[in-house]
């Protein structure tokens, strides 16, 4: 691993599963104090567990990304358990698939919006400042998905694509600012991956408390059959890392539709050159 990255503090949020419990499992097993984070208090136990079992370095923390106060409180018990905060991967996010974007519930809007928006916009505000203040190379990691790029338009994704094109941008931002600076920035975009993303028991009592959706049961077979693994994905993070990559893709299945969709924007920008050519300006 990068020497500078030996011994040193990780936080990953979303950690209970999936791409999160497979990142943090593998930044321990390279040498990282890694704490792991997640709303799931159980199985988030378990995977602390299961780390422990094989000697790794790692710690847990009960954490509600929506809540900036509960982001504020991780970084303090990341920094008290383990010391400086060198990675943070703000991977925790849902799904909001199956339900055309005109018959959601505000309720189910502000739940999309305070997961996968706020809980990047919380790390920024909390974390990210600790990280700049050793001064040393670090990363700060944002899980987006495919979904940043393009709109599917088969699984009536808008309000989760909404979001997640909300991550990119924000990370693209935040590449510019650190530009010259020690901390990389980065931005996995994945396609299909086999996790419980569909589940909905997550959701905080502030937001309605667990529910169901079965609109969006229709994503498990649908990762099942075309997914890659979580651990997969862990590896291709951590390639990114090593080589400090912004964009971290995990296939190119989505490459036709993003094409096609960029030369519609292209397209759109040749009618307003017409346009203006018509019109004189």
């Amino acid at each position: 691993m990068p020497t500078y990255l030996s011994n040193k503090t990780a936080i990953v949020t979303g950690a209970a599963s999936g791409i999160g419990a497979a990142t943090a499992k593998l930044l321990a097993q390279q040498g990282m104090h890694v704490v792991l984070a997640d709303i799931q208090a159980e199985p988030l136990e378990q995977c602390r567990q299961q780390c422990a079992d094989e000697g790794l370095s790692v710690a847990a923390y009960v954490t509600d990304v929506s809540d900036t106060d509960s982001i504020k409180a991780l970084a303090d018990f990341a920094e008290q358990t383990f010391g400086d905060i060198y990675v943070a991967f703000n991977n925790a996010g849902i799904a909001m698939h199956g339900v055309p974007m005109e018959e959601m519930r505000l309720q189910d809007w502000q739940w999309v919006i305070d997961v996968n928006i706020k809980s990047v916009v919380h790390g920024i505000h909390h974390i990210l400042p600790r990280i700049r203040k050793h001064g040393q190379a670090a990363h700060f990691i944002n899980t987006a998905s495919i979904g940043g790029l393009q709109v599917n338009p088969n699984w009536l994704t808008g309000a989760y694509s909404m979001t997640k094109y909300a991550v990119l941008a924000m990370s693209e931002g935040l590449r510019n600012e650190l530009a010259g600076t020690p901390v990389n920035v980065s931005v996995v975009c994945p396609g299909a991956v086999v996790t419980d993303f569909g589940s909905a028991s997550s959701r905080p009592l502030r937001l309605g408390g667990p529910t169901q959706r079965p609109e969006q049961e229709f994503l498990t077979e649908a990762l099942i059959s075309v997914g890659v693994s979580p651990d997969f994905v862990a590896r291709r993070i951590w390639q990114a890392m090593q080589n400090k990559e912004f964009f971290i893709f995990t296939d190119r299945a989505a490459v036709p539709v993003i094409e096609d969709r960029h030369q519609r924007i292209l397209q759109a920008f040749k009618t307003a050159d017409g346009f203006r050519a018509q019109n004189k300006i």
